[in-house]
């Protein structure tokens, strides 16, 4: 660090952290790196970094959470927001949206708009890793926090797996459960996601404005057999959403982005 105006070593780091954060370097509700790493970074002691972190719990820029770490506090503008983690290190974590918002204790509401029984195309087929003549479930809901539309999404399920899907009210039972009754819960879940322009439909859904940016997220679920299980396509409302990214980082640690 700096000796800048000779400011003792705790400010300097107070201020550096406390630039991270109105930066949105460190975004609210994220871990940041822990006390180790900190000073391994900066070339101190972990006392000092003690001291520059508890100057910004004083402020209420930070919280600690015993057992847990150190984190950005929420603050009203951003209370809206909601803020979690995909993770790339462990396959256990590699949940899709709906399910993570569900263990952060955010309700969801769905409202089905299709279910039905389709024939395959090339596409699915080689999704689903299905014969040509193999058919498909296909569930279309919308998803709501409250009364507020917050994703679409397009589920597609092998119908050899769930002959019965097309019978399940998805309105009121999860998918998940229902996926898992049958022995066929995904456990491992490959994610990509682009940000991109909302078309006249979603926009229309999703009573945004068209061209608003949105997630688009596509999940491929496997289940402990390595069953293609899932292939689902979801449009979510970024300004409502923050993702942070996890890879692996050494010596266990992880880190978040």
């Amino acid at each position: 660090m700096n000796n800048l105006f000779h400011a003792p070593l705790y400010i300097q780091i107070e201020n550096a952290l406390e630039k991270k954060i109105l930066n949105k370097e460190f975004l609210p509700g994220a871990k940041i790196p822990s006390e180790r790493v900190l000073a391994e970074k900066y070339g101190i002691n972990r006392m000092t970094v003690k001291k520059a972190i508890d100057a910004l719990k004083k402020k209420g820029l930070l919280t600690r959470k015993q057992g847990s770490g150190t984190y950005v506090t929420s603050n009203n503008k951003d209370k809206n927001s909601i803020y979690f983690n995909l993770s790339f290190t462990d396959k256990n974590e590699n949940l899709g949206i709906s399910e993570l918002l569900t263990k952060k204790g955010i309700k969801l509401f769905s409202d089905v708009i299709g279910k039905e029984i389709i024939s395959s195309n090339l596409f699915l087929n080689d999704k689903l890793k299905q014969s040509r003549n193999d058919k498909v479930f296909a569930l279309h809901r919308i998803r709501r926090i409250k009364n507020k539309p917050f994703a679409i999404e397009y589920n597609y399920l092998p119908d050899k797996l769930f002959p019965d899907a097309a019978k399940i009210d998805f309105k009121n039972i999860s998918l998940y459960d229902y996926m898992e009754s049958k022995q066929h819960r995904p456990i491992d879940v490959s994610q990509s996601v682009q940000v991109i322009p909302a078309l006249d439909k979603e926009a229309r859904i999703l009573k945004v404005k068209k061209g608003s940016p949105l997630y688009y997220i596509v999940y491929h679920g496997f289940d402990e057999q390595s069953n293609a299980v899932e292939y689902t396509e979801s449009y979510l409302i970024s300004e409502e959403l923050n993702l942070q990214f996890t890879l692996g980082g050494i010596l266990g640690e992880k880190e978040t982005y």
